[in-house]
């Protein structure tokens, strides 16, 4: 008469193996979100390389439309390489778009009608300015030599600006230094080395997440 040999048992893994390829799981996890999210943000908020924000509407009365100051001093170069604003004006006149020293837009606008930016929400898209009232008529944004990048024309405008230390100011006006500015527009950036260290986020999740099964799997031993 044959008998049946038993089945060899299977012996769980251990409460210290358990807990550690819990740990790895989870940072495996965390790891694997922020390189999806990493790749979606590259994919669909992305402009060949540009990270960019969508294009809303920018209007004011007065004769110029001016960002907050931006102090780049605190931004890495090694992060952030170049910044983008393009505008595209809302009856195709011809618009102008520049990049200065704080100081040198100060000086251009004082005594003209203007709005400064102070504060952006972009779900949903709302702005809020403050009005410095004036009234300088401004000599033609264009004609002036302080400008760090600047275009003019009808159309869609583009200043690319390799970020430097200072404070600077984001300028848009009508090319002829009218009142009653408008346009749609949009920022962007590069970011060095975005996609590598996307991918190696995103790959070490999956490596951390090998890891933990892995010590699940050889903690459950035959005997």
């Amino acid at each position: 008469m044959e008998t049946a040999a038993p089945a060899p048992l299977v012996k769980e893994p251990g409460t210290a193996r358990i807990v550690g390829a819990s740990v790895i799981g989870l940072l495996a996890l965390l790891l694997i979100s922020a390189g999806v999210a990493g790749l979606w943000a590259r994919t669909a908020s992305s402009d060949h390389g540009w990270i960019t924000s969508g294009s809303h509407r920018y209007a004011a009365n007065g004769n110029a439309i001016v960002s907050g100051s931006l102090d780049v001093d605190g931004v890495p170069d090694w992060l952030v390489a170049k910044v983008r604003v393009s505008a595209t004006s809302e009856d195709r006149q011809p618009i102008f778009v520049g990049i200065a020293r704080r100081a040198d837009v100060d000086r251009y606008l004082a005594g003209v009608a203007h709005a400064t930016v102070e504060d952006v929400n972009f779900d949903p898209f709302s702005a809020s300015y403050s009005s410095t009232p004036g009234t300088v008529v401004p000599a033609r944004p264009a004609a002036q030599t302080f400008w760090a990048e600047s275009k003019v024309g009808t159309g869609t405008q583009k200043v690319s600006w390799k970020i430097r230390d200072g404070n600077w100011r984001v300028v848009v006006m009508n090319a002829d230094g009218s009142p009653r500015v408008a346009a749609d527009a949009k920022v962007g950036a590069t970011i060095r080395g975005a996609l590598a260290i996307v991918i190696s986020v995103l790959a070490a999740g999956l490596l951390l997440a090998g890891l933990a099964v892995a010590l699940v799997l050889t903690g459950r031993r035959r005997s």
